[in-house]
């Protein structure tokens, strides 16, 4: 195993480099476990999988729009579907060029032709045994990231435990709901294991999918269902299970990121009408269906429309147009923000790309700590320590739940701290330059000022705070003290 090294810049970590720390206790396991060939391997396949690209996975309950919220964040229609009862597992990586294979349950894998149509892209032939399916299609998207596409969860216990396993393969989660209901949220798998299993909800972002249809599908469905994921991210119970909680329409938004003109023509088209006349063909789908000769677009255009934005998105899109959205780029951009999926987007950024390293080790370390106890021997207590030591002193775990709760608006801090919080942190980026927010030429001698007040600034937030910014406060500090222990220790500045 090669050592991990920093991205560059001046990296932060709690009392050593979390990544580095769970690099060397794999290499450990992997010496402990010589003479266990079949254990020996899983480690190694957990250290590759440890150097690799974000493992994002997106779930959730049937009929949840898994694979139109798959194509919005890949902004292409890479959906896959088979001529077989579809419930396969899924993987979508970046690749030279277009190609599909399959796994099966026993036997070599083996490639099968991708065909694709205008919902997207379809394997014919593919058997009963499978494991899991991989494409690979080139996209920037997918570098970085690689998705996981689930089988709709079954309500039964036993789907749900399947469900569970399903996940482990997986570093981050998307959990889909159409309601957020504290049913669905139930659901969602608890992490087992001992001191590993402390950073659970760490990986897990719930969303209100399908937000297009909230409240029957009225004109205020999108802003009906991001104040239900508003509500609900701030409830104590969430907490316990994700890290937040927000609204998107995956139909809505994969239109935005691949509009076309004639699809902005016929927007355009239905915007001529007046608002009083063309509203109550907008009432639901058979109105619009049977329009007729009074909405000005041959039914097959509007077929096309209602496949495309669903009739939520048909009175957004008209509405937009009307208010100022004149091309395909303006109506593309407004109907991406309003659906919610640059927000669940800049989520994604922000609390898994961003902490890929974080979430990895997080992994790593529930692998080891499931090892030890699966495979008892003389030094399984030996490795359980050192993954204890590990989870106690990474401040990286700490630092990810407080952007959580800054992000849901339930670290207890007013705006403006909230905000150098959210810096100091990690937020805008893991190394010190970014986190005291200076120009990556600012002088060592600069920065260790710098980085001096803060601490002193935050020293005297956690003494002075109240009960709900305490935690909040001391966060911050140890993010400031471990810049100061760092620069006091010379760590290189590129």
């Amino acid at each position: 195993m090669r050592r991990r090294r920093g991205r560059g810049g001046v990296g932060v970590s709690g009392t050593g480099d979390l990544p580095a720390l769970v690099h060397d206790l794999l290499a450990e396991a992997i010496r402990i476990y010589h003479d266990n060939p079949a254990a020996q391997a899983w480690l190694y396949r957990q250290a590759e999988r440890f150097a690799g690209p974000l493992r994002l996975a997106v779930t959730g309950t049937p009929g949840a729009g898994k694979s139109t919220l798959v194509n919005a964040l890949v902004g292409q229609g890479v959906a896959l579907s088979t001529d077989g009862d579809g419930g396969h597992r899924t993987w979508y990586s970046d690749g030279a060029q277009p190609r599909a294979q399959v796994r099966p349950l026993r036997g070599a894998p083996y490639e099968l032709a991708l065909h694709r149509d205008d919902h997207g892209l379809r394997l014919v032939g593919v058997p009963g045994d499978v494991l899991e399916l991989l494409v690979e299609w080139p996209s920037r998207s997918l570098r970085h990231t690689h998705l996981l596409d689930t089988p709709g969860l079954s309500a039964s216990d036993a789907g749900w435990q399947a469900a569970g396993e399903l996940w482990q393969e997986a570093d981050a989660v998307l959990f889909l709901s159409r309601t957020l209901s504290a049913a669905d949220l139930g659901r969602i798998p608890p992490v087992r294991g001992g001191w590993a299993a402390a950073t659970a909800a760490l990986h897990v972002v719930a969303v209100l999918s399908r937000a297009d249809e909230t409240a029957g599908g009225r004109v205020d469905a999108l802003l009906a269902a991001k104040q239900i994921a508003r509500r609900r991210r701030r409830e104590p119970d969430l907490a316990v299970v994700c890290q937040d909680a927000l609204a998107a329409s995956g139909l809505i938004g994969y239109a935005a990121r691949t509009l076309r003109q004639d699809e902005f023509d016929a927007v355009a088209e239905l915007s001529t009408l007046p608002r009083a006349e063309l509203e109550p063909y907008l009432l639901s789908v058979d109105r619009f269906r049977a329009a007729g000769t009074v909405v000005a677009l041959p039914a097959e255009r509007r077929e096309r429309l209602l496949d495309r934005l669903g009739l939520t998105g048909i009175r957004l899109a008209t509405t937009l147009v009307r208010s100022g959205a004149h091309d395909t780029a303006a109506l593309a951009e407004a109907l991406l923000r309003h659906s919610g999926l640059a927000e669940l987007q800049t989520a994604v950024a922000d609390l898994f790309s961003a902490r890929r390293d974080v979430l990895k080790s997080r992994v790593a370390l529930l692998a080891v700590e499931h090892l030890a106890h699966r495979e008892p021997g003389p030094q399984s207590a030996y490795l359980l320590g050192q993954v204890e030591r590990v989870v106690a002193g990474a401040h990286e775990f700490d630092e990810l739940r407080l952007l959580a709760a800054l992000r849901t608006r339930r670290a207890g801090l007013p705006g403006d701290l909230a905000v150098e919080a959210r810096r100091l942190a990690g937020g805008d980026g893991p190394t010190v330059f970014e986190r005291l927010g200076v120009p990556a030429e600012t002088p060592p001698e600069h920065l260790w000022a710098y980085a001096g007040a803060a601490a002193d600034r935050w020293r005297q937030e956690a003494e002075e705070a109240g009960p709900d910014s305490r935690r909040a406060a001391q966060v911050v500090l140890q993010s400031c003290e471990s810049m100061l222990h760092q620069l006091s220790e010379g760590v290189p500045t590129a």
